[in-house]
């Protein structure tokens, strides 16, 4: 398959990839919905239905992006005339609102953790609908490999860095896959209904942000994804004004530079 063609079948599998994680999680809210967990007046089932409007509006938005013939080889890099500032913390709580009824319905427990304070705030500058994807897709990772337990979304700060923790108590991560788990359609040794994209589309995500990605697993107790948002001096976090070049996969994963 040449160059052309493999990217190609990355960028559609990659769209299709998100599609159908952001159908199922609607199905599962709805079908609980109708089950009456969610109470019958419009006030209590508010909340949810604006998580499924969120979510339903950033599929939509990826869907005109991949049609927009300028935004097709962007379906995982950056596109700069999107880039707005906005409050990450924001983002995880819409995410955690839209996750919580899956892992419910999976027996599992959700948790979302935040700092009291902030030195430098939780404002950062990038693509909202890649960095959703991103943060989206490592919660779904975690969701698949674990079976009992918690899954933790910390937002926290390491010194100056603004960093996202996402732990599970899963399965765990087999060493000789470590290396290989971002590539794309990497499915790895312990076998899964997943595609082989997720982690891809994270990483792909963090580099086209200037964020760094790191994974830290230890089989039968489960994994911690963590992405930094390195600090800048008198600069949001997230990308400035030396955006990274259309990413390659070679320059994106780690030790294969």
């Amino acid at each position: 398959m040449s160059q052309e063609k493999f990217i190609n079948k990355i960028n559609i599998s990659t769209l299709l990839h998100d599609v159908s994680n952001a159908v199922v999680n609607e199905s599962v809210v709805l079908k609980q919905m109708m089950d009456g967990e969610y109470g019958s007046t419009l006030q209590e089932i508010k909340t949810i239905l604006i998580s499924l409007w969120q979510t339903n509006n950033q599929v939509i938005q990826s869907i005109e992006r991949y049609q927009s013939h300028q935004s097709r080889d962007r379906v995982i890099g950056l596109n700069p005339s999107l880039i707005n500032e906005f409050d990450f913390s924001d983002l995880l709580n819409n995410l955690y609102q839209e996750y919580t009824p899956k892992v419910i319905n999976r027996g599992l427990r959700l948790h979302y953790e935040t700092c009291t304070e902030y030195p430098h705030g939780t404002r950062v500058k990038g693509d909202a609908i890649h960095l959703y994807r991103m943060c989206s897709n490592l919660l779904q990772n975690a969701l698949s490999y674990t079976e009992t337990g918690d899954i933790f979304l910390r937002l926290l700060n390491q010194g100056d860095d603004l960093v996202v923790l996402i732990e599970d108590t899963g399965v765990g991560i087999e060493p000789e896959d470590l290396a290989n788990i971002f590539l794309p359609f990497y499915r790895g040794t312990i076998s899964s209904p997943g595609s082989g994209l997720g982690l891809y589309i994270a990483m792909m995500v963090a580099y086209s942000h200037g964020l760094k990605l790191s994974v830290d697993s230890v089989v039968g107790k489960g994994t911690i994804f963590t992405i930094k948002f390195p600090y800048k001096v008198n600069n949001s976090y997230g990308v400035d004004g030396t955006i990274p070049k259309k990413p390659r996969l070679t320059h994106a994963l780690p030790g294969r530079h």
